[in-house]
């Protein structure tokens, strides 16, 4: 079940187009597992995948392996085999009861009960270990959703996403699911973990060549969330030294992918993010003129929109906050809670900011507004790293 890419990372295929992404709007994006169908187990299972010339196909029939490097499928008698990085999407139609029931709890936002009944279809022994693979990544994605609301859930996705990672270290999923873990562990607190797990992952790309199975955006999201959860890990050293490498690969990946390809806009955003990084590590540092320098320098020479100017704005608001220049900084904060529309992570650390700013005015209003932008925090962006400050703010409010 795809929901923000804050919380799941939403990799595309290489070789996706977008006019069959377009002709696919039914299906998730590539290497996403889609919801299995709430009807009988007699109905066969999908495979949803792209052509060498764009078009998008289905195949029916009964899966047999969903591996990094393929899906095969029985389809008609006959042994269907399609190439993991044309893949868009399955649905498993022969599946346990529980897993059936799993999915009826998830569509419902009962993502407790939707745990325990994919972790069942998980240890099914009359299911197929490909629905079994799917269940067990299901039950993560379900804990993930329900720490929304029970912070302890954290524990129980990285639980499930470890043993799905043990057990099925070939499945297609395998990817997502390591971008998982390094969320999940980020999302409890355990930077220190985030960033080992997001390093690994980061690891299986090589300039323009990716393991197979893995896409370069994915790899290369892994590479700047490793910067991000070590910066907030405290080590500003390994983090430059993170962000420079993603920031400088990028710079040559990007000009041999084609600007048309779905990829170039993804690598784009991640890119600028990167090349941001430097900014953030002479704020850590306590560097404030230099990083204030830094960040104005970005915003001057950014596009009008994007993750450029939204992040060197976030960077300066910041920079401002550290200095005592609350008003400034408030100013800044809004437009980036306002127009950002790239990241959520971003907005809801603005929304952080915003408070902190608001507290510190001591406006007449000032304590109220915090609230209210901390609870909006808490509410609609409980599924970012910034409810873990808004929740230390709320404390004294």
């Amino acid at each position: 079940m795809e929901v923000s890419k804050s919380l799941f990372e939403r990799p595309f295929g290489a070789r996706l187009r977008a006019t069959a992404l377009r002709t696919l709007g039914a299906f998730a994006i590539a290497g996403a597992l889609l919801p299995a169908p709430t009807a009988s187990a007699q109905r066969p299972d999908q495979v949803s995948w792209i052509d060498n010339a764009g078009r998008a196909k289905t195949w029916r029939g009964s899966i047999k392996e969903n591996t990094l490097t393929r899906t095969v499928i029985d389809s008609g008698g006959r042994d269907r085999n399609i190439s993991s990085d044309q893949v868009a999407g399955v649905v498993f139609g022969d599946v346990p009861p529980s897993f059936v029931d799993g999915t009826a709890y998830f569509d419902r936002g009962d993502f407790e009960n939707a745990a325990a009944k994919f972790q069942v279809a998980a240890s099914d022994a009359s299911a197929r270990d490909v629905v079994k693979a799917a269940a067990r990544l299901r039950a993560a994605e379900s804990w993930m959703r329900r720490s929304l609301a029970d912070k302890s859930a954290f524990q129980s996705a990285v639980g499930q996403l470890e043993t799905f990672l043990t057990d099925y270290p070939e499945d297609r999923q395998v990817p997502r699911a390591r971008a998982l873990l390094g969320r999940a562990k980020l999302l409890s607190g355990d930077f220190a973990g985030s960033a080992e797990a997001y390093r690994s992952l980061y690891g299986e790309v090589q300039a323009e060549t990716a393991t197979a199975g893995y896409s370069l955006e994915v790899c290369y999201d892994a590479g700047l969330a490793a910067a991000r959860s070590t910066l907030l890990a405290g080590d500003r050293d390994a983090a430059r030294e993170l962000f420079g490498s993603v920031a400088t690969a990028l710079t040559s990946v990007l000009a041999s992918v084609g600007e048309s390809s779905p990829a170039h806009r993804a690598l784009s955003a991640t890119h600028a993010d990167a090349r941001l990084g430097e900014g953030f590590c002479l704020l850590a540092a306590n560097s404030l003129s230099q990083a204030k320098t830094f960040f104005q320098g970005q915003l001057s020479s950014s596009p009008k929109t994007g993750s450029q100017r939204f992040g060197a704005r976030l960077g300066l608001a910041e920079t401002l906050l550290a200095d005592g220049r609350f008003r400034e900084a408030e100013i800044e904060f809004a437009q980036v809670s306002a127009l950002d529309y790239t990241d959520r992570d971003r907005v809801a650390r603005a929304l952080v900011g915003l408070a902190d700013c608001a507290i510190k005015l001591s406006d007449s209003n000032g304590r109220a507004q915090a609230k209210s932008w901390l609870e909006t925090v808490l509410s609609e962006y409980a599924d970012t790293p910034s409810v873990l400050r808004a929740q230390e703010l709320l404390k004294d409010l």
